[in-house]
């Protein structure tokens, strides 16, 4: 399993309707495309965020998955339109360490 991780700093003046329309987006991917697990995404409520707004986590079945997942033409389309909306975008990819 590979985890993808993704923080999201909006752009100044973007609303949250249009913000919930691209995660929701987003979120619909995970019956779109093969071998993801699990797909979760919310807006931040910390305040330890270092200015991020909203985050995605990801779970897929192995690094080919995730290696398929990023030109996906579904994820191409919506990821087109998060990077309009957005100032920064983190991505971190990680495997978890055994218990």
């Amino acid at each position: 399993m590979l985890e993808h991780l993704v923080l999201i700093r909006w752009k100044e003046g973007v609303d949250r309707q249009s913000q919930d329309a691209v995660l929701r987006s987003l979120l619909a991917l995970r019956d779109k495309i093969p071998g993801i697990v699990k797909y979760e995404l919310g807006h931040n409520v910390s305040e330890r965020a270092q200015g991020y707004h909203a985050a995605i986590t990801s779970t897929f079945v192995d690094a080919a998955a995730l290696a398929a997942y990023g030109p996906h033409p579904e994820h191409q389309r919506v990821s087109a339109k998060l990077r309009d909306l957005s100032d920064s975008i983190l991505v971190v990819d990680f495997a978890p360490l055994p218990a």
